[in-house]
C-alpha cells in the first residue's frame, strides 16, 4: 500500500466533510493542540469500514508504516486514523512493538488517543510476555500524569473480564499515587493540577470499577482497608457496581 496515495485520499474526505463548527468544540473539549476537521465519529466509523478489510490484509510492517505516518500528520482525524489502523493489526504486536507504543503514549497527551491506545492494545502485549509489565511499573513514576494515567488504565480489560492480569501489581499502583504531592511539585498552574489530580483518581476507580464486575470481594476488601487514604473521586468510582454484583 502506498500510504502517500492512501494519505491523499484521506485528506480529501477529511477535507470534504468538515464541519467547522463541530471542530471548534471539539478541540475545546478536548484540549487539543491539534487542527480538527470536526467530522463525527459515526461518519469515520463508515470510511474506516469501507477500507477495513483492504487494510487487515497489509502486513504488519506496513501498518505500521502507516501508522507512524499517519501520527505524524497535524490533524486529529489523521492521528485518530492511524489508531484505528495499529488496533486492527494488534494482534500481531509484543513486546519488541513497546517503543512504537511508548512514543504514541507520550506523543497523545489527551484521554481521547490513550483510551484507544492503552487500554486496547497493552492486554494482548502483556499477555504475550509478562516482562511488559515492567512499562507499567516504570509509567508509574513518570513526571507526566497521562503517563501514570497509562500504567493504572493498562489491565482494564484484563479486569474486565476476570482473567488474566496482575491485580496485586495493579494495588500497588494505585496506593503508590495516594500520595499527591508530585502533582504540586510536577505542574505550577493551577488547571494543570486539576486536570492531573482528576485523571490520577479518575483511573484509580475506572480500573477498581471493572474489576468489581467478576471479582467484587476482591475491590470490597481494598476499597474497605484504603477508604481513609483514598480519595473521594477513586473510592465512589470503584464502589459504583458493587451493590449489584454482590447483591
Amino acid at each position: 500500500m502506498n500510504k502517500e496515495i492512501f494519505h491523499k485520499k484521506y485528506l480529501k474526505f477529511l477535507q470534504q466533510n468538515q464541519n467547522p463548527l463541530r471542530a471548534e468544540k471539539e478541540k475545546k473539549y478536548l484540549y487539543s493542540k491539534h487542527k480538527h476537521y470536526g467530522l463525527s465519529s459515526g461518519l469515520q466509523d463508515i470510511y474506516f469500514k469501507e477500507l477495513k478489510k483492504e487494510l487487515r490484509l497489509i502486513s504488519k510492517n506496513e501498518a505500521i508504516d502507516l501508522v507512524k505516518y499517519l501520527w505524524n500528520q497535524p490533524s486529529h482525524e489523521e492521528k485518530s486514523f492511524a489508531l484505528r489502523i495499529l488496533n486492527l493489526h494488534s494482534d500481531k504486536l509484543n513486546k519488541n512493538d513497546m517503543p512504537l507504543i511508548e512514543k504514541l503514549m507520550r506523543e497523545s497527551e489527551g484521554w481521547v488517543y490513550l483510551d484507544n491506545l492503552i487500554i486496547p492494545i497493552m492486554p494482548i502485549i502483556l499477555k504475550k510476555d509478562s516482562r511488559a509489565y515492567k512499562y507499567l511499573k516504570d509509567w508509574i513514576k513518570d513526571n507526566d500524569f497521562w503517563v501514570r494515567r497509562s500504567s493504572l488504565l493498562a489491565q482494564n480489560l484484563f479486569f474486565r473480564k476476570g482473567e488474566d492480569g496482575d491485580r496485586d501489581l495493579f494495588f500497588e499502583l494505585a496506593k503508590s499515587q495516594f500520595d499527591e504531592s508530585w502533582i504540586k511539585l510536577i505542574y505550577k498552574e493551577k488547571e494543570e493540577k486539576k486536570r492531573a489530580t482528576f485523571f490520577i483518581r479518575k483511573a484509580i476507580g475506572w480500573a477498581l470499577r471493572e474489576m468489581s464486575t467478576k471479582e467484587p470481594s476482591i475491590v470490597k476488601k481494598f476499597l474497605d482497608e484504603n477508604k481513609s487514604k483514598m480519595s473521594g473521586l477513586s473510592y465512589h468510582e470503584g464502589e459504583k457496581k458493587l451493590g449489584k454484583t454482590m447483591g
